[in-house]
């Protein structure tokens, strides 16, 4: 998910704070040190506690996809002067093993915890969709949540290339695990497959 750094008419910097809330990361602004919950969509406390972040369309899709779309694309150099190894990724083991790392409280079980899904939310109604599963089924997938048509659209590879509405605009959502999506969304509800 991306937030546009304007709010409420100001521009802030974010960053890590490498604090966690119900296991999922919490941001800080740099100007006031307000801690902000991506999946609340708000800051949680500090001066500017209550105020919301405004979502901004944005797509996730593999290099190999990217590059495939845009080969011209520049990507920023690994040679930043430090000594880091820019091929391993820190999260590989916590990615592959079933164990939460903190406690999140009850996780239903329509899912294993670490399913990753695709999260959407609109006018206060929830859905979360298994991505293996869309994945896995090349193509257009129709749904209507919150009073609003949306088309989930998965390439020959098996990317989600397009969330957008019966207008064609962009829907925001987010790529969570289970665990995380509905430990902040309790009622949401779960996309099924049609046959």
């Amino acid at each position: 998910m991306v937030y546009s750094r304007k709010v409420d008419g100001k521009l802030y910097t974010f960053g890590v704070s490498g604090r966690l809330y119900k296991s999922n990361m919490l941001l800080y602004d740099h100007q006031t040190e307000s801690l902000w919950s991506q999946l609340m969509e708000k800051a949680v406390s500090g001066a500017l506690a209550g105020q919301p972040l405004n979502v901004l369309p944005a797509t996730r899709v593999t290099w190999a996809s990217w590059r495939k779309q845009y080969p011209d694309t520049l990507v920023l150099s690994t040679e930043t002067g430090h000594l880091r190894d820019y091929s391993i990724d820190p999260y590989d083991r916590y990615y592959r093993i079933g164990a939460l790392m903190f406690p999140v409280g009850k996780v239903r079980k329509d899912f294993s915890p670490k399913k990753r899904v695709l999260g959407i939310k609109i006018n206060s109604k929830s859905r979360a969709y298994p991505l293996d599963e869309l994945s896995a089924r090349p193509g257009i997938h129709n749904d209507k949540l919150g009073g609003s048509d949306i088309r989930i659209e998965v390439d020959r590879d098996g990317q989600i290339v397009a969330v957008v509405d019966q207008d064609g605009q962009p829907v925001a959502h987010i790529f969570a695990y289970w665990f995380a999506w509905q430990a902040f969304h309790p009622k949401t509800g779960v996309y099924t497959m049609a046959d």
